[in-house]
């Protein structure tokens, strides 16, 4: 597929003798927000994981634009790529502003030195919702909503063209959660970038992605729109799902 950035092709992966991905072939255009839901253990961590090579496939290939994850430079690959979880991983010794300037800052970028750094930083915490006043303060001086935006700026501080992100929302309240939905809907519209978005929420599936990935033990079951998910249920499981959803409008 040419307009594809990211690849499955026939991945196996298995953890202590124990299948985690079957045969998972998949392809995903550049620009697409993808929302990944399915039960506990169905694989939806490891094929994220993947993406970013931080474990490799048993068999088959994952290709990311193009090249074969488990013959790229790590650190290459990772720079093209952000990565933001439940529980944010801020580094809690350093400020916001360098928790935001971390990767670009390892990787040496030239844009990110001196006074340009601080800039920098304070127009990714203008763009996730979040006062550039914050860029002095420690991560233990932030609510839980304020920790997970300062994530998603460090996740984009590189200017990824990929962005990851494993149940980012699931610890923070019902409000917050909301608000941070919509700011991850903005930044995806304003700067097209790729999402893969795991969740276990349907309705938060059907509202960010432009694509659901529906997984049932280590496969894809379905790959649709969310009003096609919505209205054609592809299997017993995404049924049960969306019957819980009907009076929710999907993304269009």
């Amino acid at each position: 597929m040419p307009d594809a950035i990211i690849q499955f092709q026939q991945v196996c992966k298995s953890f202590d003798g124990h299948p985690v991905l079957r045969d998972f072939s998949l392809s995903i255009e550049r620009g697409t927000f993808l929302t990944v839901i399915g039960r506990s253990g169905c694989g939806k961590t490891t094929a994220l994981r993947l993406v970013n090579g931080l474990i490799r496939p048993d068999a088959g290939q994952v290709l990311v634009q193009g090249e074969d994850t488990a013959r790229a430079d790590p650190a290459a690959l990772r720079r093209g790529i952000g990565y933001t979880i439940q529980n944010v991983g801020l580094f809690p010794h350093m400020t916001v502003e360098k928790n935001i300037a971390y990767v670009p800052t390892i990787s040496k970028s030239p844009l990110w030195r001196g006074a340009e750094r601080r800039r920098r930083a304070q127009a990714l915490l203008e763009s996730v919702g979040l006062e550039p006043g914050l860029a002095d303060r420690y991560p233990r001086e932030l609510s839980g909503g304020q920790r997970q935006r300062v994530g998603i700026a460090r996740a984009l501080a590189a200017q990824p063209d990929i962005l990851l992100m494993d149940e980012p929302f699931g610890a923070v309240d019902e409000i917050t959660r909301r608000q941070l939905q919509d700011e991850i809907l903005r930044i995806h519209r304003e700067r097209g970038i790729t999402v893969l978005f795991v969740t276990h929420d349907i309705e938060e599936a059907l509202k960010l992605g432009t694509r659901v990935l529906v997984m049932e033990e280590g496969r894809a079951t379905q790959f649709d729109p969310p009003s096609a998910v919505m209205d054609h249920p592809a299997t017993p499981f995404a049924a049960q799902l969306v019957r819980r959803s009907r009076e929710f409008a999907p993304r269009q």
